[in-house]
């Protein structure tokens, strides 16, 4: 009885013998639970911090060259096609020359930029050593004149503080230019000044023109000495009446301390 016993230890100490033995992929699913250690299959669906950091983290810096440097190949190899081939017209070359090429106007932007949004701000306040006597007597028209207005105008009311403007008389044949850079703040109808015309210049001034017949202007127009604002109204058959207002800081004053007569 004991041999039997034995017998049959050792035929099932065989089986399992045979079955450590086999390969993995002949494993019933219920001989997991006798496997032996074996490496374990990494889950393609695991989440991996070290993993997603790579994947976050930017190209070398020798693949940024390469590719700015072959950007820089290409905008190179068109600018040269723009200029050797023949099928581009040679306006199209010409403007692409002159825009490669012109200076940059630093001191009209200053002027646009002082016109619209104020003084230019800058890191440290200017501090004058020996700052220049000013008299006490002095007026607006000292300090803000920059352009006269032509010596053929004439008055034709002097400044009302009610209507806060000057009529001048034009003639019929001059237009209305504006003598510095500045800014259109407004295109419009204003009352008092009718079709209106306001130009935002530095040191916080406006000058309005007021009583237009033509415009030759925009809102946000951004204005160079010698621009053509437009004409006056015919008032009769030889006299074109403009109206002229200013204002400095926010207030009005008389015109023709501004922008006296030449």
């Amino acid at each position: 009885m004991f041999e039997r016993v034995d017998r049959v230890k050792e035929r099932r100490r065989e089986r399992l013998e045979r079955i450590r033995t086999q390969s993995r992929d002949s494993y019933t699913p219920y001989v997991d639970d006798w496997k032996d250690p074996i490496e374990e299959t990494p889950n393609p669906f695991s989440y991996s911090p070290r993993e997603n950091d790579l994947m976050d983290q930017p190209p070398p810096s020798h693949e940024k060259w390469g590719v700015q440097i072959l950007a820089s190949v290409l905008l190179i190899g068109a600018a040269y096609v723009l200029f050797q081939t023949t099928l581009i017209p040679a306006s199209w070359k010409s403007s692409a020359r002159e825009v490669m090429t012109r200076d940059f106007n630093f001191s009209g932007v200053a002027d646009w930029y002082e016109a619209r949004f104020g003084p230019i701000p800058t890191m440290l306040p200017s501090i004058p050593t020996n700052p220049p006597a000013v008299p006490a007597t002095s007026t607006t028209k000292d300090a803000g004149a920059v352009w006269k207005l032509p010596s053929s105008w004439k008055i034709v009311r002097s400044y009302d503080p009610e209507s806060a403007n000057v009529i001048l008389n034009t003639g019929m044949n001059d237009q209305i230019t504006i003598g510095e850079a500045g800014w259109v703040a407004f295109v419009g109808e204003k009352p008092d000044y009718g079709t209106t015309v306001i130009v935002r210049l530095t040191k916080g001034r406006e000058i309005w023109l007021g009583n237009l017949d033509s415009i030759g202007v925009t809102k946000d127009e951004v204005l160079t000495p010698g621009k053509v604002i437009g004409t006056a109204r015919v008032m009769d058959q030889t006299s074109r009446h403009l109206y002229v207002g200013a204002k400095v800081n926010e207030q009005f004053v008389n015109p023709l301390e501004v922008i006296p007569f030449e």
